[in-house]
């Protein structure tokens, strides 16, 4: 379970490896969490008309996105890390010529290759897709405008370029700056569901401001505190 730092501070560390997971919850408050998703989608709509049996099944089905079984998340693990080597080899590749259509084809490029790979489900590839793509974002607007951030952790994947010379890391900035801005609003609001992957850093619950640091790659926990599934990242 997510160990308490502070009052308002929580650690999930969930390396990749084997024993090592997100935080589970009990059978109990699993089948509460989905009583409550499927009361949610009745409200929606106002409680008239639909299908009880349907709101349970599409609820079922959001909360195991939410919480997927200890064998998923080692799938998903080793997904996203085969995804983001490759997105970080495509990078190491790139030419001078950098713009926006540079950042959007290395990604499908990658994600194309590990598809072609036949380990995962097409589920499985689009959902670490995702992840990767939110945790370049996140870097991307953390860089901004500095071509000394390339260097630092705070560039992440984009740390591959950090010994490329001073004008490459202007273009890169400025092809950075491009996507960002030709990107949809939530990747650019660097949100984050329950269920889904992030890289380390500080996450804050966006209901009770409960923030929980993943010291390493993981999924990303339920709220310690009020077990809401919304975050944003904070560091």
């Amino acid at each position: 379970m997510a160990k308490e730092k502070s009052p308002r501070q929580h650690s999930a560390s969930t390396a990749p490896s084997p024993g090592n997971t997100v935080p589970t919850v009990a059978p109990e408050e699993r089948r509460h969490m989905i009583e409550e998703a499927a009361y949610y989608r009745a409200q929606q709509r106002g409680f008239d008309g639909g299908d009880p049996v349907n709101d349970w099944l599409a609820a079922e089905r959001e909360i195991n996105r939410m919480l997927p079984s200890p064998q998923q998340q080692k799938r998903e693990l080793a997904a996203y890390q085969q995804l983001r080597q490759g997105v970080e080899k495509l990078l190491g590749e790139t030419k001078e010529t950098l713009s926006a259509d540079t950042i959007r084809q290395t990604l499908d490029k990658a994600v194309s290759q590990l598809k072609q790979m036949g380990e995962y489900t097409a589920d499985t590839i689009d959902k670490v897709a995702a992840s990767v793509e939110k945790d370049m974002a996140s870097a991307a607007q953390t860089i901004g405008q500095k071509i000394e951030a390339f260097s630092g952790k705070t560039a992440d994947v984009f740390q591959i370029w950090r010994d490329r010379g001073n004008q490459f890391l202007t273009n890169a900035s400025s092809a950075l700056g491009d996507w960002l801005r030709e990107a949809s609003e939530p990747l650019k609001q660097r949100s984050y569901r329950s269920g889904e992957m992030a890289a380390s850093g500080t996450l804050e619950c966006t209901t009770c401001g409960e923030r929980i640091v993943l010291d390493t790659l993981a999924h990303v926990p339920p709220c310690p505190k009020c077990r809401k599934s919304e975050f944003r990242r904070v560091l």
